[in-house]
């Protein structure tokens, strides 16, 4: 009886190891695919040095610091699809054909069940993801949640993505950004950015000029559809580090301190009420 105590607990001691090794192991290669990264490649890409300078403002979205991006077909379901008219589903869709040729080789298509991605359009309040004591449900202009990442993978695997019952067609477009990988930017920029809408950065047009482009409901400008194009293309990996994109790249110290003026510390941006109710 004793020497079965004996090789039980040795063999418990074994297993345990092993499976830490494995797990290791597999950690370990894990993190060595996700940092795969080779800069020429990269770089024969069609882009401008300020198409870059954004890509590295917000990109980068998974704390700030690494890539978080779908690496399998986006599958987008209308939760609530019997509660809304004809004009919200065709905005959903329409939103899909603008974003399916800049996630390419992946597809982007709207399921009726089984999505990896769910839309709830019209809500008027939603649960925060946030720490237990913020449990109480707030109103929602738009939001987006995505999964979270894991020490193996940053990979983006299912999101949600919800706007108010007062939210134009351009914020449901603006959380779809977020729900495939997108930050908010950090710097200015002189292009009106969607993903920037409601944000700082924008404030520093004139009423005029944003309504214009308030006015157009499906706006992406092309800094953003090549910046997504980067984003999905096969030499950027979920979990990519930006010091290692940095370093890969050649980045110099003025142009770190000038792409990531926030690298590892992005700041809480400030979001003021909606341009929908600013211009009524």
């Amino acid at each position: 009886m004793k020497k079965f105590l004996q090789y039980s607990i040795s063999a418990i001691v074994i297993l345990a190891t092993v499976v830490g090794l494995v797990s290791f192991y597999y950690e370990n290669e894990a993190v060595k695919a996700m940092n795969r990264f080779d800069a020429t490649r990269f770089s024969k890409a069609d882009f401008t040095m300020s198409e870059l300078a954004l890509f590295c403002d917000i990109a980068f979205a998974g704390d700030g610091v690494r890539v978080r991006k779908w690496n399998k077909d986006i599958k987008v379901e209308i939760k609530n699809i019997e509660e809304l008219d004809r004009k919200s589903i065709d905005e959903v869709d329409s939103i899909i054909v603008l974003l399916a040729p800049l996630v390419a080789p992946l597809k982007i298509e709207r399921v009726k069940k089984g999505g990896n991605l769910h839309v709830y359009r019209n809500v008027t309040q939603v649960t925060s993801s946030k720490a237990k004591h913020e449990w109480k449900p707030r109103y929602v202009n738009g939001l987006s949640k995505i999964n979270k990442a894991t020490t193996r993978s940053w990979n983006i695997t299912f999101a949600c993505v919800y706007d108010g019952c007062n939210s134009c067609a351009q914020t449901l477009l603006h959380e779809f950004e977020h729900a495939i990988g997108l930050d908010h930017p950090i710097n200015l920029y002189p292009d009106y950015l969607t993903i920037g809408r409601s944000v700082i950065p924008q404030y520093f047009r004139s009423q005029e000029e944003v309504q214009n482009f308030l006015n157009q409901p499906f706006y992406l400008s092309e800094q953003e559809k090549t910046v997504i194009r980067m984003l999905y293309s096969s030499e950027i990996r979920a979990g990519l580090h930006i010091d290692l994109f940095a370093k890969e790249m050649g980045f110099g110290e003025a142009d770190i301190k000038r792409m990531f003026p926030n690298k590892g510390k992005k700041m809480e941006v400030v979001v003021y009420p909606p341009y929908e109710q600013r211009f009524k």
